[in-house]
């Protein structure tokens, strides 16, 4: 099921962010998202535990990824396109055109998940991480 995230979803997140993505907003960002009217925050959930979410802004045409994360032993299994296609939804009717977000150069099973998903590379950021490693900029147009 997907829903909004919650107050108490905030730890799990954190944990699937660290176990994932080995870095996380952090919890004081997390809860900055639920009180900011302008970011959405969507979790995948199925049994009390969250095996996926994703963090966004919508600014009326163009929809802003922060994060998204699945859980390792549940990726490939249909969730990241469920929780990505439930976003895109949210806004089809309200104007979205286009989505972007970033992701490091290395993290090569995200970007073939993203170019599955119609997004394109439209620039670099060299050393933006801070390993130093570079961020892709994908872009999707609706």
């Amino acid at each position: 099921m997907i829903r909004a995230c919650e107050k108490n979803d905030i730890n799990q997140i954190v944990d699937l962010e660290l176990n994932t993505l080995g870095t996380t907003l952090g919890y004081d960002s997390l809860l900055g998202y639920l009180d900011n009217s302008l970011i959405y925050c969507l979790v995948y959930e199925n049994e009390n535990e969250i095996l996926g979410y994703i963090s966004f802004s919508f600014d009326g045409e163009m929809l802003e990824i922060f994060n998204f994360c699945v859980k390792e032993n549940y990726q490939r299994s249909g969730i990241g396109t469920k929780i990505m296609n439930y976003a895109f939804n949210m806004f089809t009717s309200k104007g979205l055109k286009s989505s972007i977000l970033e992701v490091r150069e290395s993290n090569k099973k995200a970007i073939s998940f993203y170019e599955k998903l119609g997004y394109v590379q439209i620039s670099i950021r060299k050393k933006y991480y801070s390993n130093n490693e570079n961020a892709l900029i994908l872009q999707k147009i609706f």
